[in-house]
């Protein structure tokens, strides 16, 4: 029977799906090599917790950003790893990013809070080597409620420390740094309208349940699975079948937040792995919805299992039970 075959490479298939949400991230090059709690809570005094995302940046996305900033990237930045402040209500507040930059004198160490909005909420400056006046809290809170628009521009909306021009205009990079790389990896600039005409209405996303951990999503992923499966085998259930395909979608997503157990380096192949698993899924649910079960949703079905096998050998060298969730 079609289950047979499928379940015999369930393991492979949830774990590409979740391998990289089980394990804790490593730090490796990064700003902070310990967990900042005191930091972080500066920042968003209100949050009831913090969750750390990892993001691994292609060779393109770092031209990228590199073009809008205006500058080289550090080493530092290269893996970069954004804390996620939650509420009492278990809801995203915003994001904090720690960031490094060359002032005159060394290296000056800081932070930045961005609300849902993608606004400054807070500017922090630790250790460094410049005068004490870039730390004043009349310098730093001009950097409140500034987004991706503005220019972080001494001698335009940045009024500089006096005598100390040059450490301002380091100060005054990182907010923008940490804008320029959030909006590259996360959030996306509003087009500003050319006509008054109103735009069309946007079509409903469905969002990401709400879970307690990386684990209870990965359940969530499971059940998706298994009703694709049952589909193949029974031959009825389509409707939910196609529902469980853009959900792997959905969830599939989340993946490139957290690097790969093994061969972590191979950051170009795996990102192109993940995009390749999404526009794979995608196209299987878009032809399983117009078509049902064909050859051609079989063959799909079949690539997608041998991308997540490779997948799975390439950057991982165990299974998971499944069975346990």
């Amino acid at each position: 029977m079609l289950y047979n075959k499928y379940l015999s490479t369930r393991n492979s298939l949830i774990f590409i799906f979740v391998f990289a949400m089980i394990f804790t991230p490593i730090l490796g090059i990064t700003h902070e090599t310990e967990w900042p709690g005191e930091k972080l809570a500066g920042i968003f005094p209100k949050a009831k917790k913090f969750v750390q995302r990892s993001v691994v940046l292609t060779t393109d996305k770092i031209k990228s950003i590199e073009k809008d900033l205006g500058s080289k990237l550090r080493k530092e930045d290269l893996k970069p790893i954004f804390y996620i402040p939650i509420d009492e209500n278990k809801k995203p507040m915003g994001l904090v990013f720690f960031v490094d930059v060359q002032g005159p004198h060394g290296i000056i160490d800081g932070a930045v809070g961005l609300n849902m909005k993608g606004k400054v909420v807070k500017v922090a400056v630790y250790d460094h080597k410049e005068s004490e006046s870039i730390t004043s809290e009349k310098f730093l809170k001009q950097f409140i409620d500034k987004g991706i628009d503005d220019a972080f521009a001494v001698g335009k909306d940045v009024e500089a420390v006096k005598g100390q021009e040059d450490a301002s205009k380091a100060v005054a990079l990182i907010p923008k740094k940490t804008l320029v790389m959030s909006y590259a990896l996360f959030l996306k600039r509003k087009p500003k309208p050319e006509t008054e005409e109103k735009p069309a209405p946007e079509e409903p996303t469905e969002e990401i349940p709400e879970v307690e951990d990386l684990k209870e999503l990965m359940i969530l992923m499971v059940d998706a699975y298994y009703a694709i499966i049952d589909y193949f085998d029974k031959g009825e259930g389509k409707e939910e079948a196609v529902s469980a395909a853009k959900k792997l979608v959905l969830y599939g997503k989340v993946i490139s937040d957290f690097e790969p157990p093994l061969n972590a380096d191979q950051t170009e192949e795996y990102t192109e792995m993940q995009e390749k698993f999404g526009k794979m899924l995608t196209e299987f649910a878009d032809t399983l919805d117009k078509s049902g079960i064909s050859d051609e949703t079989r063959e799909q079905w079949d690539q997608i299992l041998i991308l997540v096998n490779q997948a799975h050998i390439r950057f991982t060298g165990e299974e998971i039970d499944i069975e346990s969730y």
